[in-house]
């Protein structure tokens, strides 16, 4: 068994004095991290925090996430990332639900939490100028040495929540553990083909299982970039240019927009090899635009929350030039299965249908969740011996390739037929006149 700490650490022996993140103009080695990460578990056991407790976030894009992120994992805590977008009833319900014993907020985005302090029963710790907090996180960082015996820990254990994004209602509390992070981490360096020497730009929020994506550099030694405080594309695509990025991710409207920007101001974006995509459909006019104007390799990904964000389908470049060259329908695909996943495809009441037949897409794997937080009957409907119930309705053709219609809550029924609205996206997105 490996855990997350144990690459932590392994990091910072072999590759000590490389950049494992840069964020605006700082950088931090791996050196940097593990000691840091080791100061904080240090001061987080010193304030009481336990295994199995809570410690929150709430945070802009920075090195602090991962420094917190790594003492989480080393001493058992479960890392929670706070929506710095969410209003104040979505997150008392989260604080609520998940109860941290301590919160460390970034002050350039404390604003909603500091409204309603006296509300919040955990400890607050502040970083970056003017966050006003009792605890300072440089202060205690600097007064505790480096934690060197750690708590045992157990593949199964907890190591952090993500919430969803409560389109079916209240956030639900994904509850992730440290073998889980560990496979997805290790599988989507293979599936992607990301490299040691890779400098690899992931610019989305971290709030939500998709950090693990800016921990990539854990199971190779590469760097990783982050936005410093949030995205923004001119900003973005400066920090492609300028740092050489080798390796990228962005949603399908970001790409777009990156395309824009690009036609408008140009860049070299030369040392730009592979773009992965995902999160959204995009469509065959969009992939063939980015492939032509960014000539990169491109590699669609299919995840969720409930998997800890990992990848369970992934559609290869060479997927890409087939679909491109005489294979249309592979563009609207998901890709194939990763290896490391089953999937079947099931009607209403569970029972696996034929290939090319539609139904709700069922997935058995090593990431999968281990329920939601404090909802025993929503974990017990969604999780079923060992499957995970998607909620995505989709096919899968004689090939293995994944199709996504949509989400099964979104099927429109007009005159006794079912209708999927990406079906009727994708073909406005190919409409000349229609941006977005």
């Amino acid at each position: 068994m490996t855990l997350m700490r144990d690459l932590v650490e392994r990091c910072a022996r072999n590759f000590p004095t490389k950049a494992a993140y840069i964020c605006g103009s700082r950088a931090a080695t791996w050196r940097d991290m593990n000691d840091r990460s080791n100061r904080f578990a240090a001061a987080l056991m010193a304030m009481g925090v336990q295994k199995g407790d809570t410690v929150a976030i709430l945070s802009g894009e920075s090195i602090e996430v991962y420094e917190h992120f790594f003492a989480c994992a080393k001493i058992g805590a479960i890392r929670l990332g706070l929506n710095t977008q969410y209003a104040w009833p979505e997150l008392r319900h989260v604080l609520d639900d998940s109860r941290p014993a301590v919160v460390l907020v970034d002050a350039r985005f404390g604003g909603i939490l500091n409204e309603h302090r006296a509300a919040v029963d955990a400890r607050l710790i502040g970083y970056n100028p003017g966050h006003g907090y009792q605890d300072d996180y440089e202060t205690l960082l600097a007064r505790h040495d480096p934690l060197t015996e750690l708590p045992p820990i157990e593949g199964d254990d907890l190591l952090f929540y993500s919430y969803t994004s409560g389109t079916t209602g209240a956030p639900k509390g994904a509850m992730l553990t440290q073998q889980a992070a560990v496979n997805v981490i290790l599988h989507s360096l293979v599936a992607f083909g990301l490299e040691r020497d890779d400098i690899w730009y992931m610019p989305a929020a971290s709030a939500w299982a998709i950090v693990l994506m800016s921990l990539f550099g854990l199971g190779n030694g590469m760097t990783t970039v982050v936005p410093d405080g949030g995205f923004e594309i001119a900003g973005y695509l400066d920090e492609v240019e300028a740092l050489r990025v080798t390796a990228t991710i962005l949603v399908p409207t970001m790409i777009q927009r990156a395309l824009a920007q690009l036609r408008a101001v140009p860049r070299d974006l030369s040392a730009l090899r592979l773009l992965v995509y995902g999160s959204a459909p995009a469509t065959p006019r969009l992939i063939r635009e980015a492939r032509e104007q960014l000539q990169v390799r491109m590699v669609q990904a299919y995840g969720q929350t409930e998997s800890t964000g990992g990848w369970m389908a992934v559609l290869t470049d060479e997927d890409h030039r087939l679909g491109l060259e005489g294979r249309p329908e592979l563009l609207r695909s998901a890709g194939r299965i990763g290896i490391n996943y089953e999937c079947t495809i099931r009607d209403e009441d569970g029972r696996i249908l034929p290939t090319g037949e539609k139904g709700e897409i069922w997935l058995r794997g090593n990431s999968l969740m281990r329920g939601y937080l404090n909802l025993p009957e929503e974990s017990a409907d969604v999780l079923r011996d060992g499957w995970l119930r998607s909620n995505d309705i989709g096919q899968l053709d004689a090939d293995g390739y994944l199709y996504l219609l949509d989400r099964q809550k979104f099927m429109i029924i007009t005159g006794a037929v079912n209708v999927f609205p990406t079906a009727v996206e994708a073909v406005l997105g190919e409409h000349p006149a229609i941006a977005e």
